[in-house]
């Protein structure tokens, strides 16, 4: 058991994959440039990691003083997304009008990659425009599966090309083992 107790003794499976969630908020949650960071994509390989980094961008962001809303879109999707957009002000979230010294808010969007194919093209339309420029929320996108968050963000017929960076770790891209 020795080899886990810096893990709360869990398993060799967990506890790295608790280690690769903990280096992802880390760095996305950078502590000089939390205010400036750019939106990004991440895509997990199972529920269980996407709970992780969920988790652990919570702890990053309460270390910081940084406020946090997930947002679950699978339920209903475009329902959700739209509540997100509406939600936000009219888009009036340039820096001018953030209060000097405030932190954003991490937005996290879970089950972004529902999106991800010919069907789902509408909902994604509101936030190319203005969202990569946000200055009142660190946007972060999750999803499951690759192809899809590829579909959406990698393809220049894609409204939401090239519009978040992916901070995917290599060990959870497609074709490498993922033993959680």
């Amino acid at each position: 058991m020795g080899e886990h107790e810096d893990c709360g003794g869990t398993e060799a499976g967990t506890c790295a994959l608790v280690a690769i969630a903990t280096q992802i908020a880390s760095s996305f949650i950078h502590p000089l440039a939390s205010a400036l960071r750019l939106p990004a994509r991440l895509v997990c390989p199972s529920d269980e990691a996407e709970q992780a980094v969920v988790d652990a961008m919570i702890q990053a962001a309460a270390a910081r003083a940084i406020p946090v809303d997930v947002i679950d879109l699978r339920p209903s999707p475009a329902e959700r997304l739209d509540a997100v957009t509406a939600r936000l002000d009219g888009w009036g979230s340039r820096a001018a009008d953030v209060a000097p010294g405030a932190m954003p808010t991490l937005l996290i969007l879970r089950g972004f990659d529902v999106f991800g194919d010919d069907t789902h093209d509408t909902p994604t339309y509101p936030f190319r425009s203005e969202f990569q420029f946000d200055r009142k929320f660190l946007w972060l996108f999750i999803g499951r599966d690759a192809s899809r968050m590829r579909f959406l963000f990698g393809s220049y017929r894609r409204p939401l090309y090239q519009v978040a960076g992916d901070i995917t770790p290599e060990e959870w891209r497609p074709g490498k083992r993922h033993d959680q």
